[in-house]
C-alpha cells in the first residue's frame, strides 16, 4: 500500500527521500523539560517544598531528545510553559531528531505555539489579544493550537480565535479523571469535532504532555505519536503538513509498535486524496489500518454520523465506504475492545461510583489506538486567519 511504503521509507531512508515524494514523519508535539515550572531538575533546581513531590523530577532537553530517538520519532517539539530556553540548550536536536520550536502559552486555556521562537507578552488574555497574537504568528508561518481543551477549558470560540489545530489526544487515552488525569479525553475529541461541525477546517493532533521521569514509561515522548505527511523532513515541512491537515495519531511510537490508521479518497479513479484534502461530496473513502487485528475501525462524519464501523481482520487491513452526500467531513477512529457496556453495568450496580453520571471511566472510551484528521467535502465555511503568501 502506498502509505505503508512511504512509512518504511520515512523510517529507514528519511533524509534521502526526494522532497517531492512526501513522507510520513513520527513525532510528539507536546513535551516538557526541567525548564518548565512543574518539572523539577534535581539538586540545584528549585526543589519541591514537599518531599512527596519529588516524583516531579523531569528530563533535560538532551534526555527528551534521546528518548524520542530511541522510540523511532523523527521530530520533537519541546513545549515548556512560557519558556523557550530549551531552544538554545546544547541538547536541542540531540540524536538527529528534528526539533520543532514551540512553547505552551498559559492563556484562558493552554495554547501551543508551534514554530514560535519568541515568547509573546500579551496585555491580557482577551480573545482580541489572542487573535492579534495569532495573526502575528501566521506572518512567521507559526501555528496556534488549543491544548487539552477540556482541562483547563479553552475559553475562546472558533469565531473569536480560529485555532489552526486542536490537541484531541493528550496523555495516553486511558488516563481519565479523577486519576491520573483531570482531563476528559472523549470531551477533547468532541471539542475538535464540534469545530468541524461548525464548518471549520482544523487539524487533529496528539501529544504526550510528558513532564516527569516517574511517568515516562507510559507517558513519555511519542505516547501518543502524531504522524505528519510532509514534503520534506524539516521543521518547515512538518509545520506545513500540520497546517494542511495531513496528520494521523497513534497510541504508541514506531519503536513500540503503535497501530496506524489512514483515510483516503477516490479521485479520478485513484486513491489520491488524503487527510486535509477537500473532495466532492459523496466521494468514496478508504480506510487503511496496520498493526491492529481485532480492533474496531470507524469512519465518523458530522455530529457523530456513522459512515463505516467494522472489525479489522488482518495486520494490513483496508475497507471502503461511500459517505452521504450531506456530510461535510469524515475522519477515522481506531479502538480496541474496552468493555464499555460491562463498565457501565458495574457503575449502575454500584451507584456511588458514578453518582453524578459524569465519571469518565464509566462512560468514556479507554482503548483508543488511532485517530486521523478529516477529509472534507466542502471548503471551510468558517475560514481561519490568513497566512501570507509563501
Amino acid at each position: 500500500m502506498r502509505r505503508l511504503v512511504l512509512t518504511l521509507l520515512a523510517v529507514s531512508l528519511c533524509a534521502a527521500a526526494p522532497a517531492s515524494a512526501g513522507q510520513w514523519l513520527a513525532g510528539d508535539l507536546h513535551v516538557h523539560t526541567t525548564f518548565s515550572h512543574d518539572s523539577w531538575g534535581g539538586p540545584g533546581d528549585d526543589s519541591p517544598t514537599d518531599p512527596t513531590e519529588y516524583y516531579t523530577l523531569g528530563q533535560t532537553v538532551t534526555e527528551d531528545f534521546a528518548i524520542a530517538a530511541s522510540r523511532g520519532l523523527n521530530y520533537l517539539a519541546i513545549t515548556d510553559h512560557n519558556d523557550i530556553r530549551s531552544q538554545t540548550d546544547p541538547g536541542y536536536g540531540f540524536g538527529g531528531v528534528i526539533p520543532i520550536h514551540a512553547y505552551e502559552n498559559s492563556l484562558d486555556g493552554h495554547g501551543q505555539m508551534l514554530g514560535a521562537t519568541k515568547v509573546y507578552d500579551l496585555p491580557d488574555h482577551s480573545w482580541q489579544s489572542v487573535r492579534a497574537m495569532e495573526l502575528d504568528m501566521h506572518k512567521h508561518g507559526w501555528l496556534l493550537q488549543a491544548n487539552h481543551p477540556t482541562d483547563p477549558v479553552w475559553n475562546y470560540s472558533y469565531d473569536q480565535v480560529p485555532v489552526d489545530t486542536v490537541e484531541v489526544w493528550n496523555l495516553p487515552w486511558f488516563y481519565d479523571s479523577p486519576f491520573p488525569s483531570a482531563g476528559n479525553h472523549d470531551g477533547m475529541l468532541r471539542f475538535g469535532a464540534a469545530d468541524l461541525d461548525e464548518g471549520a477546517h482544523v487539524t487533529f493532533t496528539g501529544g504526550s504532555d510528558s513532564h516527569w521521569k516517574a511517568t515516562v514509561a507510559g507517558q513519555g515522548p511519542g505516547q501518543p505519536t502524531t504522524w505528519v505527511y510532509a514534503d520534506e523532513p524539516t521543521e518547515k515541512g512538518i509545520l506545513a503538513g500540520i497546517r494542511a491537515g495531513r496528520t494521523t495519531i497513534s497510541a504508541e511510537p514506531p519503536a513500540m509498535g503503535g497501530p496506524r490508521v489512514y483515510l483516503e479518497g477516490l479521485v479520478d479513479g485513484a486513491w489520491t486524496a488524503m487527510e486535509g484534502d477537500t473532495v466532492p461530496p459523496g466521494t468514496k473513502l478508504r480506510v487503511e489500518v496496520t498493526g491492529a487485528p481485532g480492533a474496531t475501525v470507524r469512519i465518523v462524519g458530522n455530529h457523530g454520523a456513522d459512515v463505516l464501523t467494522t472489525t479489522v481482520t488482518s495486520p494490513d487491513f483496508t475497507a471502503e465506504a461511500t459517505p452521504s452526500q450531506a456530510l461535510t467531513y469524515a475522519y477515522v477512529q481506531l479502538y480496541g475492545d474496552d468493555k464499555v457496556a460491562e463498565r457501565q453495568q458495574v457503575c449502575q450496580a454500584i451507584p456511588f461510583i458514578d453518582l453524578d453520571g459524569q465519571t469518565d471511566y464509566c462512560h468514556n472510551r479507554i482503548a483508543m489506538l488511532g485517530i486521523s484528521s478529516a477529509i472534507y467535502f466542502q471548503p471551510p465555511t468558517r475560514p481561519g486567519l490568513p497566512f501570507p503568501a509563501q
